[in-house]
């Protein structure tokens, strides 16, 4: 889970966990400023060769905050209905801004894929439906537990156990 195409993944899935437990105005209104700020991002990136390269030089930095942002997204499962749907927008833009970030044309393995995540707000939104919206919170659970403990192994410094023999 440490490779550089695992934190939009994940911050995508988690986001479309919290846009599936929202009301329905509320997770149109996110999933729209996620889109906005994806294709604001990747547009600046694109166009501007100064913030293309300042991506670059800081591709490190947009992992450790798509990991950021993904504990914070996956963590508002668990606040009240009315706080969640309050702050559901400022999560999806910090979202689209990272997951933009996280695939520009220098990162090392980035997915194009990563943003297919928010799909999972469809069967989220099933899954509340019927009741079982436990399963949602279980699920983000899940992925606090992925995104803290690849931030922190991210941080520490290799150990000569964790790199192959032929890369030392």
């Amino acid at each position: 889970m440490s490779g550089a195409a695992w934190a939009p993944a994940v911050l995508c899935a988690a986001l479309g966990l919290l846009l599936g437990s929202l009301p329905t105005r509320a997770g149109w209104g996110a999933a729209l400023a996620f889109v906005a700020a994806w294709i604001a991002t990747t547009g600046a990136v694109a166009a501007a060769p100064s913030f293309a390269a300042w991506t670059c030089a800081h591709a490190a930095q947009s992992s450790a905050a798509c990991w950021i942002a993904a504990l914070a997204t996956a963590g508002a499962q668990y606040a009240p209905e009315r706080g969640r749907a309050r702050a559901a927008g400022w999560r999806a833009l910090a979202a689209g801004i990272c997951v933009a970030a996280a695939a520009s044309p220098c990162a090392a393995a980035s997915s194009p894929w990563s943003p297919a995540g928010i799909a999972l707000a469809l069967p989220a939104r099933w899954l509340v439906s019927r009741g079982a919206g436990v399963a949602l919170k279980v699920a983000a659970s899940w992925l606090l537990a992925v995104a803290l403990l690849s931030l922190v192994l991210s941080a520490r410094p290799a150990l000569p156990g964790d790199v192959p023999d032929h890369l030392e």
